[in-house]
């Protein structure tokens, strides 16, 4: 006599598929997957991790956006007051008025025109690294890029040079006239250029222009993997 059968009904608990778990609901048993597609546990492994990109947090995002806008304004700010006095140094008959204009170019120059371009600089490199803007992916950060590596270049290696020059020509001038000489010639027109440069990139910094790169594309096209 065979034994008789059970009327109670037959749950799956714990009898899932591997990598699977059961979830009741309303007096039946469903199974619900947690690992995916067999076969991708080895993918999502140690072997096959993905580096993660550089990002930065909310709070890291906010200090470097601040310290990018403060350094950016004040180094608009120290270009335009050079400009002023490359200007009044080209055109001052005083001795004394030339001798100070100069000096003050030099030490502005060799000072905080130093570090806020510096800051500036790599400010900008982390909030292109750090967010979904990225480095490359937009014409509007290349151009930022192509005026900041030129005016830093430009001032650190042409200007700063001229500067010291102008200021040791008036010094050894004395109560005679003003000889800067050819450097007052040059800083007239070269340190106005690079208020005009920091300008426009403010500018290209609030309208974002020209839209993506190839490079942005191809990201911005590429699938997602999950």
């Amino acid at each position: 006599m065979s034994a008789p059968q059970s009327a109670e009904p037959r749950h799956t608990e714990g009898r899932g598929l591997p990598g699977t778990t059961p979830r009741q609901t309303a007096g039946t048993t469903e199974t619900t997957g947690t690992t995916g597609t067999p076969g991708t546990a080895g993918k999502n492994g140690k072997n096959g991790k993905k580096k993660k990109r550089f990002e930065l947090s909310r709070r890291g995002r906010r200090l470097t956006l601040a310290i990018h806008v403060v350094t950016s304004v004040g180094w608009v700010g120290l270009s335009l007051s050079m400009a002023v006095l490359a200007l009044m140094g080209y055109t001052t008959d005083d001795a004394a008025v030339a001798k100070g204009v100069y000096y003050a170019m030099y030490v502005f120059d060799d000072t905080s025109v130093t570090v806020f371009s510096i800051a500036a600089a790599v400010s900008g490199i982390l909030l292109s690294c750090g967010t979904v803007w990225g480095l490359l992916l937009h014409w509007w950060i290349v151009a930022k890029w192509v005026i900041t590596l030129f005016m830093t270049i430009f001032a650190w290696f042409v200007i700063h040079p001229i500067v010291m020059k102008a200021s040791e020509n008036t010094a050894r001038a004395g109560g005679a006239p003003p000889r800067p000489g050819w450097p007052a010639d040059f800083l007239v027109w070269s340190v106005p250029m690079l208020f005009v440069l920091l300008t426009a990139a403010a500018v290209i910094s609030v309208y974002k222009p020209w839209g993506r790169t190839s490079r942005g594309h191809r990201t911005l096209s590429r699938p997602r993997r999950t």
